[in-house]
């Protein structure tokens, strides 16, 4: 069987199926498997522009919160890892959720990482949780959180808003699928250093249908990195020093992540040889 990556792409709005076919193995010679490495990986600084995001007790934005995190950690990506990193924005630009995920499908990214801070009426709530795609929510708040984060929508166009919504259950049948054990896995590795790391609640992972995710052709989660509505967890986010522990974090688990893939890349590559 050959690949399908699916893509959302605009001017007309219209979505996109690349079919790849699978390689035939030369006469007389048994398939391989085809163990590729990580190569690039898309972070996905949340909001921007005329989209604050979440707005913390003294004023601190979400949009500015979660860039600064995500160049952090694309620094640490790339000199560490020896992966490349491409940033969905750099600067504070409004980008339209489904350009999100069509960028990353466009680049054939690896990975899919978008990073968030929270919100919630209750200012004592505290702690990290990721996400993976679903379109059934583990419990109500995560339900809320989706529905926090999809409320970018409103900011978009009318047509955007028909397009997402004729789209989304097409893009997440056809692409996330097939990554959401994946993502699953990817999620709860980056839960578990950022945990460790910052010694932080726990708020575990999650799965929910947060539109940001739709349509990824590659294991996608995303990450709230804390509660911009709880003070405390507000001054936190407002030194730069606990951000670069943030991104450390982060990275710790795309670390782990990235050498349990090659790991079994090389089984799977030893395993074929001795066939």
């Amino acid at each position: 069987l050959g690949e399908v990556k699916p893509s959302a792409l605009g001017d007309p709005f219209r979505l996109v199926l690349d079919f790849y076919r699978a390689k035939e193995p030369a006469p007389g010679s048994s398939p391989k498997v085809q163990a590729e490495p990580l190569r690039l990986m898309v972070l996905d600084a949340g909001h921007g522009g005329h989209d604050p995001g979440a707005i913390g007790p003294s004023g601190l934005q979400e949009k500015e919160v979660v860039l600064d995190v995500t160049k952090r950690l694309a620094r640490l990506v790339e000199e560490g890892l020896g992966v490349k990193v491409a940033l969905t924005r750099a600067g504070d630009a409004f980008v339209p959720l489904r350009e999100r995920t069509s960028f990353a499908n466009a680049q054939r990214a690896d990975l899919f990482v978008s990073i968030h801070a929270n919100a919630h009426r209750a200012s004592a709530s505290e702690g990290v949780e990721t996400y993976f795609l679903s379109s059934e929510a583990t419990d109500n708040e995560a339900r809320q959180v989706a529905a926090l984060e999809n409320g970018v929508i409103q900011l978009e166009s009318e047509q955007a808003k028909a397009n997402m919504d004729i789209l989304k259950s097409i893009l997440w049948d056809l692409a996330q699928s097939e990554f959401q054990q994946e993502s699953s896995r990817l999620a709860e590795t980056v839960q578990d250093t950022m945990v460790g790391s910052l010694q932080i609640p726990t708020r575990g992972v999650k799965q929910a249908g947060f539109y940001v995710l739709g349509g990824a052709a590659m294991p996608a989660i995303l990450v709230e990195i804390g509660f911009l509505t709880n003070r405390r967890e507000e001054r936190k986010l407002k030194d730069p020093g606990y951000r670069e522990r943030i991104a450390k974090a982060i990275y710790a688990g795309l670390a782990e992540y990235k050498r349990r893939y090659d790991q079994k890349n090389a089984l799977s590559q030893t395993a074929e040889a001795s066939r």
